[in-house]
């Protein structure tokens, strides 16, 4: 492109345009640095360099609410973050997806917090909260020692409410259990349904989560078997003053199973709730009892994770790693075939993920969806079957037909999350639908989870599809660590007093019908 060549006074001003620059004129800053290969290394280094400074900004203290200032320091890491995301984009469209994700320098400087190197760490996750959820659950029997639990409630929210969700999926599926396990994402839970009986769980990553306080608030009264899983904060200061089982996730920095956003424990809480209910032991189901002999942590799940890692870490080549190839193909839906062939690909047309799985895996879907939304930073949307088989099944048919017309463009990735844990006659009808009405059509993508029980198969979706929404968010333009919006609406809510007189007039019926725009 006329213009663009890094040795003429062009290239400096798109480099401008990428930082300073109109936001209609960065995207024209974009396709010319991508369009002019013939410097790359100096581009790309720039490309670094601002990389690096807008990461300083994102990494910053959240701002304080609303307080006055505290809204434009939000807007300024909102710019920081679009900045950012240029420069990413146009490292993508200059090296590929393979070049970008085998790129050890840039892989890091994207990834600043280091999420990608944490994953290679379940195995001390699971040592970590195997042993402390078994010394706890020695102190609740001792504590409860003549009681019998009838019922399991957990109660938790995003991060720390997926896990539990999986769990509750994991003991369903094996029938390892009469007993119902609930899971609770709440602020102010219908506690009818506790009684004495009620083993309550009450999981917050921080401990600070105002919907899980409030939850043990209104549980408390209910039943006395409470256990509290946290790394700390308030939460975990109430377990000790009220002498609540406390089974807590690492809090030093230096401890090998340590993370910092809830988003990354749902091993160590996975792995917390299923050894704790295995060592109580739950009234057997169809299948016998949960039982620690079965979940086999030591001698199976750490040499799963173990290979799993050896496949899917970012010391594997793209062309060699599932989890790369379909990060890119759930963004773009296409399968990415090499440098030659980038060109063929708009990368400005993104894709919705439509994630699509029976209902038996309904929790592992919904982890992966909520993956996809906090660590890439993309929508996604999320169906269980068989209810879309009678419903959802005709819109993707509408779809992919009026795409193959030439009508519209199916905006739709389609991404199968399978397993032997699906119900047969469903799998059959996913099958066959998947050949009649999607294949040769749409983009589709199918993940086959491998293990030889649920509670592997689990494991193995959620431990790839964690590797794989983090190599999306560095194909996407972000870092998979901040959520600056989360954090500062969290800022904002601490401004309004629970109960207070903002709450009150939030209840008011005096809003319009219908408000567009």
């Amino acid at each position: 492109m006329q213009g663009s060549n890094p040795n003429g006074t062009h290239y400096t001003e798109h480099i401008r345009t990428l930082v300073d620059g109109p936001s209609q004129q960065r995207h024209q800053a974009v396709n010319a640095l991508t369009a002019d290969k013939s410097n790359k290394d100096r581009i790309i280094n720039d490309l670094a360099s601002i990389i690096e400074e807008q990461s300083a900004i994102l990494y910053g203290p959240t701002p304080d609410g609303l307080k006055p200032g505290e809204r434009e320091k939000y807007e300024a890491v909102n710019k920081a973050a679009v900045i950012e995301q240029a420069a990413i984009q146009t490292a993508l469209g200059i090296l590929g997806p393979d070049g970008l994700l085998d790129n050890e320098r840039l892989v890091k400087l994207i990834d600043r917090s280091g999420m990608l190197e944490r994953l290679g760490r379940w195995q001390d996750h699971v040592v970590t909260m195997k042993r402390r959820a078994l010394e706890n659950a020695e102190e609740f029997r001792r504590k409860h020692r003549q009681k019998a639990i009838r019922h399991v409630a957990i109660f938790g929210l995003g991060g720390s409410g997926a896990p539990h969700d999986i769990a509750a999926g994991i003991i369903t599926n094996s029938r390892r259990s009469s007993i119902r396990v609930d899971v609770t994402h709440a602020d102010t839970p219908n506690s009818d349904y506790i009684d004495k009986s009620t083993l309550a769980i009450f999981s917050s990553f921080s401990g600070n989560t105002e919907e899980i306080i409030e939850c043990y608030r209104t549980v408390r009264h209910k039943t006395d078997m409470l256990v509290v899983l946290t790394k700390g904060g308030r939460l975990g200061d109430i377990a000790r003053e009220k002498g609540i089982p406390l089974i807590q996730m690492p809090a030093e920095e230096e401890h090998p199973a340590y993370v910092i956003q809830p988003r990354e424990s749902v091993c160590l809480q996975l792995t917390a709730v299923l050894a704790f209910l295995a060592s109580l032991g739950l009234a057997p189901g169809s299948e016998g009892s949960l039982v620690l002999e079965d979940l086999a942590f030591d001698n199976e799940i750490i040499p799963l994770i173990e290979e799993w890692r050896q496949r899917f870490s970012p010391r594997v080549p793209y062309k060699n790693n599932p989890a790369k190839q379909l990060a890119f193909f759930l963004l773009y839906g296409v399968a990415y075939k090499g440098e030659r062939n980038l060109g063929e690909y708009d990368l400005w047309q993104k894709r919705v993920p439509c994630i699509l799985v029976d209902r038996n895996n309904w929790a592992i879907g919904h982890e992966i969806r909520t993956q996809l939304h906090e660590r890439s930073k993309v929508n996604a949307i999320f169906y269980e079957a068989p209810e879309f088989l009678h419903n959802l099944v005709e819109s993707i048919r509408a779809g992919v037909e009026s795409s193959q017309s030439g009508l519209d463009e199916n905006p739709f990735v389609y991404y199968f999350i399978r397993s032997l844990d699906e119900e047969p006659r469903i799998r059959l009808r996913l099958d066959k639908t998947i050949e009649l009405v999607i294949e040769e059509k749409g983009c589709r993508a199918s993940l086959n989870a491998q293990g030889e029980n649920p509670f592997q198969r689990a494991l193995f979706a959620v431990y790839f599809n964690a590797h794989m929404a983090t190599y999306l968010a560095i194909l996407n333009g972000f870092d998979p660590l901040p959520v600056p919006t989360m954090s500062w609406i969290k800022n904002v809510m601490r401004g309004f007093e629970r109960n207070g007189e903002e709450e009150k007039e939030a209840q008011t019926n005096d809003r319009p019908l219908l408000a567009l725009g």
